[in-house]
Formats: structure tokens, sequence, C-alpha cells
């Protein structure tokens, strides 16, 4: 359990007496163990009851096993139900077997039980109260206590409280939050008035001077005592489970404040540990003194003087080495559950994370990039997938500003985005002057650069930080794991402290490209780290076609999304390439069809002839692509349009011969392919020889023949319309 709820579990004990029911005062004690307290904190509220057995609370803390069935719930929950107030931060209790009842609200306090009732019936003290006399109270400032009257029906746990001393328990803001009562020596213990939480509550004795040291002790009694020795103020915390929040709370609002710890006996260990977390220092007593020996009783056998002399050797305790590797909290995965990866962009870019985005160069990263800087700054979804919007930081590396700017302007235009409203939520930076963030010689492990400090302090308060591009970011050796790991660390630290995601762009080289293509392989190149150190990775590849593919090839924190098809249409913006669908798909297949039909007649009848194989040189996807009618489709699209037409009849395969007599397959388009594309009729063909001699003449009427192997002139006559028929021109032929 980490320190800070041990804390808030040792403030919660402050606020519930130990003068409980014996089994209700064990739960109490199992839930403390359970809560990561330690003996001494057990111990040290016991005390303040008023059956206060050492030996009994020593044994009963002995017999409390680890898992004794009783959870930390059952502390705050006691706590709560006598007036305890959290400090408002969202945490939950450990699980607990025993049955935890819904917390009740702070119950009033009964009348002339109030803190500021009582505190106004009580007289003001003198150093002639037993208490103060014990002490040996000789000078000490005693203005700010006071002592219940005589015949006053205050009782507290059953016990009537009139003629002690009593000690105001402040706030941190310096309001009355409780009451301390010292009775009399050898009547019982201290008690705290009910209802009126002890949390972080304290009284000063003394003033506090600038650059003097503050003594921090656990009772009224040690406070006196560093007081007389010292001269200077010391701070009574009403028990030791109480010290660590109320020097915190000192220390935050005053770092430069000269704390000084001063444990009892047995609680040096503890006292080191809260010196550790905050910084200042402890003053131990002497070895070999027996168990709660204070300052007090030091004073009292020693003198003040030599008491002063132990309190300027106070030291700060020797810092632990930090932890290289961190403790991970496994009990509480379910009570205390770490919040769930939270993303900038979809799937796809995870904060506290680093994402990295590869493709061969010139394939659009940058310009997507950019888009993408933009939609998050805007709240914009981005290709179907929604953006947490937040401040972006685009670092261009291997751009100049020109370039960068000239692409945001075209985003803005497109997107019809005002640039003035842009430029609260986006820094652009131009680092092509020094863009090395990292750099490493031969096999060292590398160094960040002044460029990475500056970006670090520009990407605070960012939800997402754009890296282009990682050949420019990074001067190292691709191929070495240990600086690319370093490298991509360097990254996550910033994504870390910011809680943002930084994407960073990556070349990766033709063959590279081309394999993931072809096989399906990886999308990136050099060593494997850079692939292992990233949590999140996209490839973006290019068909021949001009389509885009966006791929998410890994991903640490959630399923890999599906390949996204991205079409760049010639003027605009990478789009979602949505496949139409129902009566629009048929409208557009139709269409599409349709071109396809006319462009193959026109090529026809040029003597260029389209090949029904899908992987000849003057396939359709090869030979029609740089016409503009040329239907927007990928390759394999347009074969299956092909297809379909075939089975349609609108297209059939017919044999010739090459110029080098070689014998081949060709698209023509059909009578009935003719008249569903619109097109003229052709005028009938005469049949030729295999040698190329022409064959009897045909009928003006009869249907077009299919072409003899060899036949030139017939090959002549079939591209002749007849007279008086019009072409896709409109001009007609005589």
């Amino acid at each position: 359990m980490s320190t800070t709820e041990i804390e808030r579990a040792r403030a919660a004990l402050q606020c519930i007496s130990p003068d409980l029911g014996r089994e209700q005062w064990a739960r109490v004690g199992m839930a403390c163990k359970a809560a990561g307290m330690d003996f001494a904190d057990w111990d040290t509220w016991c005390q303040q009851g008023g059956t206060y057995s050492a030996a009994d609370a020593r044994d009963t803390w002995r017999s409390i096993k680890a898992d004794g069935g009783i959870g930390a719930a059952t502390l705050f929950y006691e706590a709560r139900a006598n007036g305890w107030r959290d400090d408002g931060k969202p945490q939950q209790a450990s699980p607990s077997k025993a049955p935890i009842r819904a917390p009740e609200p702070p119950r009033p306090p009964r009348k002339g039980m109030g803190g500021a009732e009582v505190w106004a019936r009580c007289e003001p003290a003198t150093t002639q109260h037993p208490y103060c006399q014990r002490k040996g109270i000789d000078g000490a400032p005693i203005a700010g206590l006071r002592v219940v009257p005589e015949g006053d029906a205050l009782s507290i746990a059953g016990k009537s409280v009139a003629g002690w001393l009593v000690v105001p328990a402040h706030g941190p803001a310096g309001e009355l939050q409780s009451l301390q009562f010292i009775p009399p020596p050898g009547i019982g213990k201290k008690l705290n008035l009910p209802g009126a939480s002890m949390a972080g509550a304290s009284f000063t004795v003394g003033a506090h001077e600038t650059d003097a040291p503050l003594y921090v002790c656990e009772g009224i009694g040690q406070a006196w005592a560093c007081w007389q020795a010292t001269g200077h103020a010391a701070i009574c915390c009403f028990g030791w489970g109480n010290v660590a929040t109320v020097a915190r709370a000192i220390h935050e609002r005053d770092s430069a404040a000269r704390l000084v710890l001063v444990p009892d006996a047995g609680k040096e260990s503890s006292a080191a540990r809260i010196a550790s977390e905050i910084g200042c220092a402890v003053a131990t007593l002497p070895d070999g003194e027996p168990q709660n020996f204070d300052c007090n009783d030091f004073a009292a056998r020693e003198g003040h003087d030599v008491l002063a002399d132990l309190l300027e050797r106070a030291s700060e305790p020797p810092r632990p080495a930090p932890l290289l590797l961190l403790p991970v909290d496994v009990a509480g995965v379910i009570s205390h559950p770490s919040p769930p990866p939270r993303f900038v962009w979809g799937p796809y870019l995870p904060r506290q994370q680093v994402a990295m985005l590869a493709a061969h160069g010139g394939t659009g990263k940058s310009t997507i990039a950019l888009m993408l800087a933009v939609c998050v700054a805007s709240g914009r979804e981005l290709f179907g997938h929604t953006t947490e919007q937040g401040r972006v930081v685009f670092a261009s590396l291997e751009d100049g500003a020109d370039v960068v700017r000239h692409r945001l302007a075209f985003i803005c235009q497109q997107w019809g985005i005002e640039p003035h409203t842009l430029a609260q939520h986006v820094a652009i930076v131009d680092g092509t002057s020094h863009p090395e963030l990292f750099t490493a010689e031969r096999r060292e492990h590398g160094q960040t650069t002044a460029s990475y400090a500056e970006l670090r302090e520009l990407a605070k308060g960012a939800a997402l930080l754009v890296i282009d591009n990682a050949s420019d970011a990074y001067a190292g050796d691709e191929i070495q794991r240990q600086q690319v790991r370093a490298f991509i660390r360097c990254l996550a630290e910033i994504a870390r402290a910011d809680d943002c995601a930084v994407l960073l762009l990556a070349h990766v080289d033709k063959v590279t490209s081309r394999a993931r293509k072809a096989d399906g392989g990886e999308g990136y190149s050099g060593s494997t780290a850079w692939n292992n150190s990233v949590r999140s990775r996209l490839f973006m590849s290019r068909a021949e076609d001009g389509t885009l593919s966006l791929e998410h090839q890994k991903s640490n924190l959630g399923p890999l999304a599906a390949p996204l098809a991205l079409h760049w249409p010639h003027g605009g913006l990478p789009e979602l390439d949505t496949p139409a669908a129902g009566v629009v798909a048929h409208i557009a297949e139709r269409g599409d069809t349709t071109a396809l039909l006319k462009l193959i007649a026109e090529f026809s009848e040029r003597g260029e002839y389209i090949a029904p194989g899908t992987t000849s040189p003057s396939n359709a996807a090869r030979l029609l692509a740089h016409e503009s009618t040329y239907p927007k489709r990928k390759p394999r699209e347009v074969f299956d349009l092909l297809r379909r037409a075939e089975r349609a009849g609108h297209i059939e395969r017919t044999s010739y011969r090459d110029a080098q007599r070689k014998t081949r397959e060709r698209w023509d388009v059909t009578s009935k392919g003719r008249q569903f594309a619109g097109l003229a009729p052709t005028a009938p063909t005469a049949r030729t020889t295999e040698d190329g001699a022409d064959a009897a003449p045909v009928a003006p009427t009869a249907p077009t023949a299919r072409g003899v192997i060899g036949g030139a002139r017939a090959h002549k006559m079939a591209h002749c319309p007849p007279a008086g028929t019009a072409n896709q021109e409109g001009e007609t032929h005589d």
C-alpha cells in the first residue's frame, strides 16, 4: 500500500476513540494492519484509551493475521461515523469480507458537547495545574490552554473531565477543530472530544521565527520541553499518527521551514521515513532508552541544556537510493483499479505512449499527420474515428515553415477552418536547422539535445505531439537496438509527463515498402526495437491505382483496427474510400461499366487492344488508367466489372495475331454491349482466311463475324462504320 494511503489511514484512526468494546477494539486493530500501519501506530492509538495495557496491545497485534477477514474499509467506516472527513481525493478502500454498513452522515454533537461550546465555558490554565507541575513547566507559554471548571457535567468515555487541562486542536487554517483533555497525573489517559476529528490538527507552543527550527512533537509535554530548551516554537500533533500529516501540510505551505521531528524512543524508524519523504531533520534520543521515553523525560533527567544540545545535532536521515524497479500494487488491482487506456485518436494514438506512422517517402504521411493535428485541435473526426480535443504541437524537422504553412492553408480551405481559431490550439515549430533530438556515437547509449529540451518544454499541456520525422530527429544508428530504445524512451518521458500521445513519423525504403505490400511483411526498417519500443504502429502504402491503405500493424493497449482504404482525389485531401451500396452502387457500377466499354471500343478502333488477362501489360487497369474517363476503381474492381460485362454479353474474347504473328486475345465490344453503352453499331465485317486473303463479301445486313486469324483487310473493314452512321463525336461518314 502506498505511503499516501497509510497516512490517510493514520488520520482516520485519530478520529476513533480507543475506549471501545473488546470485539470492536480488535476489529479496529485488524483494519489498521490491513491498511498497512505498523505496531507503533496501533500502540500509540491504544495508549489514549482509559484501560490501556501495553501487553494486551502487543499480544492482540501479534495475533492478527495478514488476511484476518477485516479490510481497511472498516477503519474508514468507523472514522466517518465519528466525524472524520476524507481529504476529497477519489479513493476506494480495500474489500472486506465483513459486512460494511453504508456510511452515516456525521452526527451533530450533543448539546453542550460542541468544541466551541466546551471551549467557551473552560477557564484559563495556569502553571499550577498538576499536569503542568509534573512536566516541570517553568515560564512556558500556556496562555492558549484552558481547564474544564470544577463541577462541569462534561463526561467522555464514561469519565468526568472536570478539572482536566484542555489543549485546543487547530486545523490547517487556524480554526478550532477539536479539543484534547489531559487529566491530572494518575487519573487516566488523554481523551479527545468525541465527534471532532483530530486528523491534521495541531497546537503550537511559542512563536515561530523565520529561519529558526520548528520542532514537531507528538504531545504537548514534548513541545513544552523543546521550547524551554531552545526558545524556538514547537508543535504538538496529538499523537504520532498525526505527525506526518501535520509536517507535510507545513512543508506544503512553507517549503523553506526548518522542520525537526522529535520522536519518542522506539519511533525513530518511522520518523526517518517521514523525514525522507518530506525532506526534514530528525532529533533522536540516545540508544537504549525505554519504549515511549520522550524528550520531556530526557530533559527532566539530564537538564534542558543537554536537550538543547541534542536538538541542535538534529540531522536529515540519509535518503535511500531511488528504486530502479518500482513495486506494483497487486492486491488493489480491483479495489484501486488503474484507469483504462485513453486515446487521442480512435484506437491508434494512446495517451502517455509513443506511436509510429511509417510509409515510403512521398506517400503523404506528413499531410495526413497535419490533418490529424487539425482534427485533434478542433475536435473533428478523421477517417471515421473520433479525436479527443486538445492542444497540439507539430515539430517539422524535415520540411521548412513554408511547406508546412502551404499544406496547412490548403487543409483550412478544404475544411472551412478559420486559422485564427486554430492558432489557439496548434503550435507548429520549424526544426530543420537543428532537427536532432537525440544523438549517439558508435555504440554509445546516446543523449538528448537542446532541441529536445525545447520541445519537451513546448509540449507541456499538449494532448498530441507530432514529430516529423524519425530520420531527422534520431542521430544514431537505426540498427543499434540500445540506441533506438533509448531514443523512444526519451519521447515516452514527454508522453508520460504531459499525459499526451506522441506520434513519430518514419520513412521506410522502397524494399521494405514493396515487401510489405507483396508478402504482408512488417512496415518498418532498421532494428526491431523500432517496432518493440512503440505501443502502437501504423503503416501506409500506395497502390498502383493511387489509393492509400492505412494499416494498424501493432497495438499493445487494445485490438488492432481494420485497415483503412483512403482515396486522394485530385485537388482535394485524402478521404475515406467508402464503397457505395444499394441503388447508389448499382448506378455507379452501370456508369463505370459504360465508361469501360466506350474506352475498349475507342482503343480497338485505333488498333490498340485490351487484353482479358489480368497480368498482361495491356490489361484494362494498365492501358486505360490514364484516361480521364477511366473509373476511379482499384484494378481488381475493374476486372470484376469486365467479367460481369462478359457474362452479360456486352464484351467477348476474340483471338487475333499481333505484328509478330503471335496469337493473342482481346476484348471486343459486342452489338449488345454497344447498345448498352450507347455506341453506334459497327459495320459488318468480312471474314478473313488463315493467310490473310479476302473472303467473300458479306451482305450489309449480316451480323458481325469473328475475324479469322491474319485477316488484315477484315480488320480494316471492321473499324469502318457504314455510310451515314454517326460516331461518338456526332460526325458522319459518307
